[in-house]
């Protein structure tokens, strides 16, 4: 049992898995989201096969039933998304519940509406059950908190902005906006479909035959990384891209340094922690208008936005950043104070402090 002197417990379950939720598990841990109290981080998901996530899944659930149990945790953190993960947490929540531990419940699913809105009775059932019996719900955007509050009757659904590691935002004092030979564009995070990747490759290609050379995009992330290189390479496309693959530390630090302008054209997306990233290092940003992006960028002062899937519209917005003199540093300024205001780690550690305050 735990001992009158120890601190209130609070068990954070989420994955490993290379990736935004990931980031913003270890960015809520570096600011200081859980100082004071006594934290545990319980891994459920990993980048493994699926014998090893299920062992996986049922070892974490005996973890924090164990804590539970012994007086160790009061409340749990659980980060989400979607299909399987929300089997998993209707587990995790289910024994919270009947242990009369609290529960969190963080929406992180880029594609959660698409997959609920598709889905058979059971999945939705369960969505519901983990929407309703958490004591909050945690979205990313006020267009998420909409969306979960149509199909649930959880009165507590409270928007926490996603927020980069504090240590991006000295890039913006040194940041040069001086006019370069070169632009340099960073497309940073899952390499597939859903993030865009193939729509900015027919982009490029485009501005290509336009006989605009002025720039160079350098991607990063996880994903497929050598079918991007190989599709860059048949296009002959090479001296446009430099496909890295997954960064980290002094990498990524290095990378948002020397860009200029962050793109991401998603399919689909909750809010994307490369683009608050972004935001407080003084990348201008070109994205799409889909999920809570157009809560964050909601005109061209504070970035560019374009429809999903339109390649076309996408090189036209490169284009426009390109030829519009200062329109990467308005922007980039613009952006970086919107940040200060509303994404910055100190804003949201204090909103999510004051619910574990009340409910631990």
């Amino acid at each position: 049992m735990k001992k009158k002197d120890e601190p209130v417990g609070v068990a954070i379950v989420g994955t490993r898995e290379r990736g935004g939720i990931r980031a913003v598990i270890e960015n809520h841990i570096q600011a200081g989201v859980y100082d004071g109290y006594r934290h545990y981080f319980i891994a459920s998901h990993d980048e493994v096969n699926l014998a090893r996530r299920l062992f996986l899944a049922a070892a974490s659930l005996l973890t924090l039933t164990g804590l539970i149990i012994r007086g160790k945790v009061s409340l749990c953190h659980l980060h989400g998304s979607m299909k399987g993960s929300i089997y998993r947490k209707s587990v995790f929540v289910f024994v919270c519940r009947l242990l009369k531990c609290e529960v969190i419940f963080h929406l992180h699913g880029s594609e959660f509406a698409m997959t609920v809105n598709n889905a058979g009775a059971p999945y939705r059932f369960m969505v519901r059950y983990v929407l309703n019996h958490s004591d909050y719900v945690f979205v990313l955007s006020d267009y998420w908190k909409s969306y979960v509050r149509s199909i649930s009757k959880n009165p507590n659904v409270r928007v926490i902005n996603n927020f980069p590691s504090p240590v991006f935002e000295s890039i913006f004092e040194e940041k040069d906006f001086s006019k370069k030979p070169v632009t340099e564009m960073l497309f940073l995070g899952h390499i597939g479909q859903r993030k865009g990747i193939y729509d900015l490759v027919d982009a490029v290609d485009l501005l290509r035959s336009q006989s605009v050379g002025n720039f160079r995009v350098n991607v990063a992330g996880n994903g497929e990384v050598e079918k991007l290189r190989a599709l860059v390479a048949s296009r002959e496309l090479n001296e446009y891209f430099n496909v890295i693959g997954w960064v980290t530390g002094e990498q990524k630090h290095q990378l948002l340094e020397t860009s200029d302008i962050l793109l991401l054209p998603s399919h689909n997306e909750g809010l994307p922690i490369a683009i608050l990233e972004a935001f407080s290092a003084g990348l201008a940003v070109l994205s799409t208008r889909v999920g809570g992006i157009p809560d964050a960028i909601d005109n061209e002062r504070f970035g560019l936005l374009v429809e999903p899937g339109h390649p076309k519209a996408l090189a036209g917005a490169i284009m426009k950043y390109l030829s519009s003199e200062g329109l990467i540093e308005s922007v980039a300024r613009h952006a970086r104070e919107l940040y200060r205001r509303d994404y910055s780690a100190t804003v949201n550690v204090e909103r999510i402090r004051s619910v574990i305050r009340y409910s631990a």
